[in-house]
């Protein structure tokens, strides 16, 4: 057969096979179609949460940051790039909670808050994650206990950043305590002391408002307490189990050393040296 004729010969074989496949039902881009169809933003959602359940907080972030470009997922996006950050700043909610509630205590006081510092790897990260959790306009009470977790172990970690000055985990006699310590690398005390107690803060969120979500988020079960918010000083009362209780108090007893600081600092050095000690453990 020429050369020409087998050409020919080939194309109406293969067009008929094409025309066949066609209308026999069988399409041959279904897996093409699978793939570019047009996922649902609750699918979108389930992936990235399945994505945080898993630990791929990388792919968590950019399931959820796409979904908040195209402003869709509301709270779920808000939650869902929160928790992305925070986890690619190493925290984990489980272990902050083992690290106030289990060990050695007592589990009331500011030092057991330091035991968290370890909960991040990257501050700056759990600091943004924070301000966006608090943007969500309705949240639950597992909301309410991530962010002021989040929020407590940032706070410490500052707290090392800035006096922990010859970096073995602990505020002492041998760190280089000063009204000025760091300022170039961290916070100087003023705003530091904004940022944690009286606000404005760089987060949206004081310890104050650690202590209230704190509050509102472990309510529910166990004995009747009342608390007193360190700052405000409002009446808050629920249903705490002990450690939960205790978890809110140690928050307010850092807030309540902090308080112990300011009014010394550049008034007295010694004195402001020692309420800083007095943050992790000097009693």
């Amino acid at each position: 057969m020429e050369p020409m004729n087998i050409r020919k010969a080939w194309f109406i074989a293969a067009g008929g096979v094409l025309f066949s496949l066609l209308f026999s039902g069988c399409n041959l881009f279904d897996a093409v179609d699978t793939t570019l169809a047009a996922r649902t933003v609750d699918q979108r959602v389930d992936e990235g949460r399945l994505a945080l359940n898993s630990g791929d907080f990388p792919l968590a972030k950019e399931i959820f940051d796409s979904l908040a470009k195209e402003g869709e997922g509301g709270i779920e996006t808000i939650r869902g790039q929160g928790e992305a950050i925070a986890g690619l700043g190493g925290f984990s909610l489980l272990s902050v909670l083992d690290a106030l509630q289990n060990g050695s205590g007592p589990y009331d006081k500011s030092p057991v808050t330091f035991k968290t510092a370890k909960q991040t790897s990257n501050r700056p990260y759990l600091e943004t994650a924070v301000k966006l959790l608090m943007q969500n306009p309705m949240p639950v009470q597992s909301d309410l206990i991530a962010r002021a977790l989040m929020r407590l172990v940032s706070a410490v970690r500052v707290l090392l950043d800035k006096y922990d000055t010859n970096r073995n985990g602990r505020l002492e006699s041998n760190d280089e305590i000063d009204f000025d310590t760091n300022d170039k690398n961290t916070p100087s005390w003023v705003d530091l002391y904004k940022d944690l107690v009286t606000g404005p803060s760089s987060t949206d969120s004081t310890l104050e408002q650690t202590f209230l979500d704190l509050v509102n988020g472990f309510d529910g079960q166990g004995a009747t307490w009342t608390f007193i918010t360190p700052v405000e000083g409002r009446l808050l009362t629920g249903q705490y189990t002990p450690s939960n209780r205790a978890t809110i108090l140690a928050v307010g007893d850092l807030v309540n050393r902090l308080q112990a600081a300011n009014p010394v600092f550049e008034v007295n050095l010694s004195s402001f040296s020692v309420a800083i000690m007095n943050l992790d453990g000097a009693e």
